[in-house]
């Protein structure tokens, strides 16, 4: 990643400190992201070092929690053995004097602590802002004061429309437009730095030379000039992480954007504005006294110090825990019946065919829809189903990208009235366009200087009834603009439109490539059932504004209605299963594809299109609907273990489905929270087994994969997403603080981007507390992903080696990849190999 060396360029320099950045996306299109995703070319303790050296942060448990989950039994004796051993295997230079006697009078000490400990770095801090060690000789709170300038600044500069005055200086670039703000801007030197318009006045308006310059004038040395700014833009992780979203999607668009520079050149400015207040401050406290190895050179990292002690207990503790969770996962897998047994295919095939998400709170339905009748067959797949789509509502001119985030869009399809004449189209718009802009002006009316006290006088009890149906939980919550301009008796033909028009639709040949792709890379080319349904996933909440982070990761943190219709619509179209048989993919006639949601929130199954089903199949829709009823009413009895009420008591079923429409609820589900593995396997391989909603699946049949392709894909989309979200839990539960988002009851939206706790500071980037803990234990358990392929290692291995970043994974502890191969579980080491677990 980085090399600090003497001759290094500036250029480069800022480069790799914008890479080890995680974006961060906003509420409207929220998704987890692996924190660390800009360090994962480096090994797990490597990165922590690293970290360590710029941010208070931490990315392992304390020691009490890996004491509580020993003396708990979640691991024992053998699983730290194990764990001692890997952990020599991987670091050897760090563990070559550490014993099992170290580690077990680490996790046997102290065990009756009552108080969890915050996360710390035991000293390992080298780089500090100059704000930092003003604060830290004086008592003062500058940096502080200065995160919430900076907060100010960028919510009104990307604001979207929350506020009712924006900013004028919104079309120039973020650095330029703050420097013309800061020219006029009295507030800093009220909060003490003495002539800040002045020195705005001075600074270039080129963020670069900007930077440039400042860092002369400081005197920082420079080989310590990466991680100063690495330390000074992580002194702002949550503005850095957005405007790191808006530069990587400039650049997907092939446009160039230099507001994280700008964000940089910003924050070092006010450091360097506030020592010419403190101008008695040794500057040099910022950094090491001696000169620090390079953050990208391993081996001196080794030679130089190390992790402490407590660092390589809590490390080994916690490759304990994970061995404790691997080695009970790959037994239950390894206990099935045998290939010959649980490969072979009926006679007849199956009533319905159920694909879903490969999302963790799809298993526990799955299982239970297997469970209340055998005429069923489930699949897992990637939730937006091979449609990498942007999907445009009705009346609007660009939409949402229904992908994974590390895809683009290939096509676009728009929402109109299936079915019905242009003019009704057309009043359907403009009816549309009217109420929102109605809805606009009302807006104004209620949140404006001028009337806003009025408003609430005057017409506040017309709320009255609103006020009670929300408390109360008696209106469900449905997306407000949804139905906008579309009359109740049209409501049911809201939908995608495919018909190929300009650039928008799909083209007859790309429906075929579609269909092709989506059902080979599922393994569904034969066999078909009468019914299939596939089925997306989203979620139903109120008054939450990461609403986004509950729906469907795949579809780009939005549910995945649009992409299943569109899905079922391709596969029902007579002339695209006619080019299907050409590709040797025969579709009998008598199948239908009906497109579904599963509402996570509720556990209810909503399906789509039913009018449009031929009247044979009516029988078996009136079975299905019977089915999944009972399917979601023993999901919600087994969700309701986990969610508890304010007596710590479990909730009923019925409570669960209040949960989604309190507008004061903190939890209404608890999402992906518990995620530990991701199984890549025929459905055999885990049919029947409980796992609790902790696990991934996605079908996979290596018999019928001869090239690889569909192994690729899996290893290179599927796996990393849900890596992404694995660590995103991790960091989350690891350290709150940094990481994750806080206490949900004390947030305040900003600019419609992000949120803050209270009235100011920083963005949040991860998840809510109330997402990984239910105020006595916590819901999530911070482990590494555990991937468990069933295919030979040799195929795993080839797709390693020709995909560096995977390869990074893999090998760098970010996760852990198995393979079933003949039976046995092997476990993947990096350059050590692979080994029988």
């Amino acid at each position: 990643m980085i090399t600090l060396a003497p001759t290094i360029s500036l250029h480069d320099i800022l480069t790799d400190v914008q890479n080890v950045i995680a974006p961060l996306w906003p509420l409207k299109d929220y998704v987890a992201v692996n924190p660390f995703v800009g360090l994962t070319q480096h090994r797990f303790l490597s990165a922590k070092e690293k970290l360590d050296r710029v941010r208070d942060a931490d990315i392992l448990m304390p020691l009490e929690y890996f004491q509580r989950q020993f003396s708990g039994g979640a691991f024992t004796i053998e699983d730290i053995e194990i764990a001692l051993t890997q952990c020599c295997a991987e670091y050897p230079a760090y563990y070559e004097e550490f014993t099992m006697t170290t580690i077990l009078r680490g996790v046997r000490e102290n065990q009756n602590v009552v108080k969890m400990s915050m996360p710390n770095t035991h000293g390992q801090r080298k780089y500090r802002t100059i704000a930092e060690v003003i604060d830290r000789q004086h008592g003062t709170v500058f940096t502080s004061m200065i995160t919430g300038e900076i907060s100010r600044h960028v919510a009104a500069h990307y604001d979207e429309g929350q506020a009712a005055w924006p900013s004028p200086w919104k079309h120039l670039p973020l650095f330029e437009a703050w420097r013309e703000a800061a020219m006029i801007d009295r507030r800093p030197e009220k909060l003490g730095i003495t002539g800040f318009r002045e020195f705005a006045k001075r600074l270039s308006s080129s963020p670069h030379k900007a930077i440039e310059r400042q860092l002369v004038e400081l005197g920082i040395p420079k080989e310590h000039w990466c991680e100063y700014l690495l330390c000074q833009l992580l002194s702002i992780p949550g503005w850095a992480g957005y405007v790191k979203y808006r530069v990587r999607e400039a650049n997907m668009s092939g446009m160039s954007d230099d507001d994280l520079i700008g964000l940089l050149a910003i924050r070092l400015a006010y450091d360097a504005a506030w020592l010419d207040a403190y101008s008695e401050l040794d500057i040099a406290l910022c950094w090491p006294s001696r000169e620090s190895a390079p953050l990208g050179d391993e081996t001196s990292f080794a030679q130089a110090q190390g992790p402490s002690d407590d660092v390589l207990i809590r490390y080994a503790l916690q490759v304990a825990t994970e061995t404790a969770y691997r080695r009970k996962l790959a037994a239950d897998l390894i206990d099935r019946p045998t290939p010959a047994q649980s490969l072979q295919e009926p006679e007849t095939s199956k009533l319905v065919q159920m694909v879903f998400c490969i999302d963790v709170r799809s298993e526990v339905i799955r299982r239970n829809l297997e469970v209340v009748s055998d005429e069923i067959e489930t699949f897992g797949f990637a939730g937006f189903f091979a449609m990498a789509m942007e999907y445009v509502p009705l009346g609007e001119s660009s939409g949402s990208a229904q992908c994974p985030v590390l895809l683009s869009p290939g096509f676009q399809v728009r929402e109109g009235l299936r079915g019905r004449d242009d003019k009704s189209q057309a009043n359907a718009v403009a009816c549309r366009r009217i109420t929102r802009a109605a809805r606009g002006v009302w807006k104004s009316f209620q949140s404006s200087a001028s009337s806003c006290f009025s408003f609430v006088e005057s017409l506040g009890f017309l709320y009255a009834g609103k006020l009670v149906s929300n408390t109360f939980g008696f209106s469900r919550p449905v997306a407000k603009s949804h139905f906008d301009g579309v009359k109740p008796a049209d409501r049911d033909s809201l939908g995608p439109i495919l018909h190929h028009h300009g650039h928008m639709g799909i083209t007859d040949a790309k429906k075929v490539d579609l269909a092709e792709g989506m059902l080979r890379n599922l393994g569904l080319t034969e066999n078909f059932a009468k019914l299939v349904v596939v089925c997306g996933h989203g979620s139903e909440t109120a008054n939450n504004p990461y609403k986004a982070g509950l729906d469907c990761g795949a579809c780009g943190g939005h549910a995945g209605e649009s992409n299943a219709r569109v899905a079922a619509s391709i596969l029902n179209d007579h002339s695209v299963r006619e080019a299907l048989q050409g590709r040797e993919i025969m579709i009998p006639g008598k199948t239908w594809f009906l497109a579904a949601q599963h509402i996570t929130t509720t556990d209810e199954i909503e399906f789509f299109d039913v009018t449009e089903m031929p009247t044979s199949m009516a029988e078996a829709l009136d079975e299905l609907c019977r089915w999944t009823r009972e399917a979601s009413e023993l999901t919600r009895v087994e969700r309701a273990i986990r969610m508890r009420g304010n007596d710590g008591a479990p909730v009923s079923g019925r409570d669960l489905i209040a949960r989604s429409r309190d507008w004061s609820e903190v939890r209404p589900e608890w999402g992906l929270a518990g995620n530990a593995a991701f199984v890549v396997a025929p459905r055999s391989r885990t049919a029947s087994l409980k796992l609790d909603g902790r696990t991934f699946l996605h079908n996979y049949d290596f018999i019928n994969d001869k090239e690889l392709k569909v192994l690729e894909l899996i290893m290179t989309a599927p796996m990393v997403v849900t890596n992404w979200i694995n660590l995103q839990y991790y960091a989350s539960t690891v350290d709150n603080q940094h990481y994750g988002s806080g206490n949900k009851a004390i947030h305040n939206v900003v600019g419609q981007l992000g949120v803050v706790l209270g009235n100011g500071g920083d963005l949040m980037t991860g998840l809510l507390w109330q997402s990984i803990h239910d105020g006595s234990t916590y819901q999530h358990e911070p482990l590494r992903l555990m991937v468990v392929i069933e295919a030979p290692r040799k195929a795993i291995q080839s797709v390693l080696d020709k995909h560096p970043g995977v390869h990074d994974l893999a090998s760098n502890g970010w996760l852990t990849l198995s393979a079933i191969e003949n039976e046995v579980v092997f476990q993947y080491f990096g350059e050590l190999g692979w080994k029988v677990m």
